[in-house]
């Protein structure tokens, strides 16, 4: 269950955690429970570690969007009268249903997933058994969260996560391999707003099939004002050799902003 000699429960946010038994999800709640009292933390589990309860209904796989906000806000606003100092949700991805998802609409869901966590200000834990999904499922799953942990046997290289309304970060390394799936990701988020702030926090590397993905997202929707924050060298020379910092419309919706 833990990964580099680190443990999921002292993490927060949007948290993907991969499981090769059940006792690794018994042990992972266990470990949330000790942690979340003594961090002053309101548990919720949802899944096969404990009948199911009211978390099951709050979480249900495909009630995005305001229901899924609101309920996840409405949770962390009872933990704070209740006198909790946060939410941490656990919960096993397939008692949820998500198992019957292809890998693209893992991605898709988890990312909006993503956005709702972020604007709830809770912590979500997703347990995914490798005995549930396959490899590539869990691989593509686990590049819409942030962190993650655990035996993930075919990482796909990056990760995508929100930062905000509008914001979003990705890291790791992005090519032919997984500029598919990369794109996929910037189409999902860049359908969610029509202002788009992409930070490349710890983004090591992006290469042609990269770029070309990003060039398919602006033509996807031409509405979409997209500025990229700390890209890569790599990056900026192919900006300029597919034209892209020429003058022009799109210049005007794809912007370059350097922080360092």
């Amino acid at each position: 269950m833990r990964a580099a000699g680190q443990d999921p429960t002292t993490s927060y946010g949007h948290i993907g955690v991969v499981v090769d038994s059940p006792e690794d999800h018994a042990e992972l709640v266990g470990l949330s429970r000790a942690r979340g009292g003594r961090a002053g933390e309101k548990v919720i589990v949802v899944g096969s570690a404990e009948p199911w309860g009211r978390g099951a209904d709050l979480l249900a796989p495909f009630s995005l969007g305001a229901g899924l906000v609101g309920g996840l806000r409405t949770e962390v606003s009872v933990a704070q009268r209740e006198g909790y100092r946060g939410l941490r949700v656990v919960a096993d991805m397939q008692e949820l249903g998500l198992d019957s998802l292809s890998a693209r609409e893992l991605v898709e869901f988890e990312l909006d997933l993503d956005r709702v966590v972020s604007e709830a200000g809770a912590t979500m834990v997703c347990v995914y058994h490798n005995r549930g999904f396959t490899p590539a499922e869990v691989g593509a799953a686990m590049c819409a969260h942030p962190l993650g942990f655990g035996a993930n046997r075919e990482d796909r290289g990056f990760r995508m996560g929100s930062a905000g309304r509008g914001e979003w970060r990705v890291s790791g390394e992005i090519d032919r391999l997984n500029a598919d799936l990369f794109e996929l990701a910037m189409l999902t988020a860049a359908g969610m707003s029509a202002r788009m702030r992409l930070t490349f926090d710890d983004l090591r590397f992006i290469d042609v099939a990269g770029m070309r993905a990003l060039a398919r997202v602006t033509a996807v929707f031409p509405e979409l004002r997209l500025t990229l924050v700390d890209p890569p060298a790599s990056f900026l020379r192919c900006w300029e050799v597919f034209g892209l910092g020429a003058p022009g419309d799109r210049r005007g919706r794809m912007q370059v902003e350097q922080l360092r």
